[in-house]
């Protein structure tokens, strides 16, 4: 290689801007505040010196891991008391009450099965 591709090579390779390498918390946060009321994404991006599309991909990893939150979650089981001898499935519920008399074992699965 001669002098002129050297200088040529060194004036390219210090133009290319460096790359910043941001933490989980940065791109976090960089992400909601995308979110606030009256941002835009364009303003972020250029606030923090990131291009838009690269906030976009952040945006849909935060976005799919909080549905990852969401579906990971579970069920919290409620406390049960078993009284009596009566076949009896009784379910209290934010909108009602549910009662069934004569219930056997595969009565009470099909109805917690149908709560899920």
């Amino acid at each position: 290689m001669d002098s002129a591709q050297s200088a040529v090579a060194k004036v390219i390779a210090a133009k290319r801007p460096k790359r910043h390498l941001r933490s989980a918390e940065d791109k976090k946060r960089i992400v909601e505040e995308t979110m606030a009321k009256g941002a835009t994404v364009a303003r972020v991006a250029q606030a923090h010196g990131v291009h838009i599309s690269q906030i976009y991909d952040w945006r849909k990893e935060y976005r799919a891991e909080k549905q990852q939150a969401k579906r990971g979650r579970g069920v919290n089981l409620l406390p049960v008391t078993v009284s009596g001898t009566d076949s009896v499935i009784e379910i209290e519920l934010a909108k009602g009450k549910v009662r069934i008399v004569g219930a056997d074992a595969a009565l009470l699965r099909a109805t917690l099965e149908m709560l899920q």
